[in-house]
């Protein structure tokens, strides 16, 4: 939404709150057996804090496999390809930001 007046546009940036119903992802029971998805956002240190996480979470379960991918810019949407590539591989993903 835009309002002008004499020369000066403001700009509302509010948005939309998110609906009070939202459906969370369903869980699994276990992650044992699980293919775990570690996915950076390509920020600095994004990578380092995932491959922590994973070693925590394997000193509790014991994965089938590790799955790591950065999708390299933290500014921009993950690419399709490698959504896809981890919705094929993974069971569940983590991912996180860094700095």
């Amino acid at each position: 939404m835009a309002i002008q007046t004499t020369g000066l546009v403001v700009l509302d940036p509010t948005a939309a709150p998110m609906p009070a119903h939202a459906d969370m992802a369903p869980r699994p029971g276990s992650l044992n057996g699980k293919t775990l998805g570690l996915l950076a956002n390509g920020k600095r240190n994004s990578d380092r804090l995932l491959d922590k996480v994973g070693t925590l979470l394997a000193e509790h379960y014991q994965f089938k496999e590790v799955v790591a991918r950065n999708k390299g810019n933290a500014s921009r949407p993950c690419p399709d390809n490698l959504l896809q590539e981890m919705l094929a591989q993974c069971d569940v993903v983590v991912t996180a930001t860094g700095d």
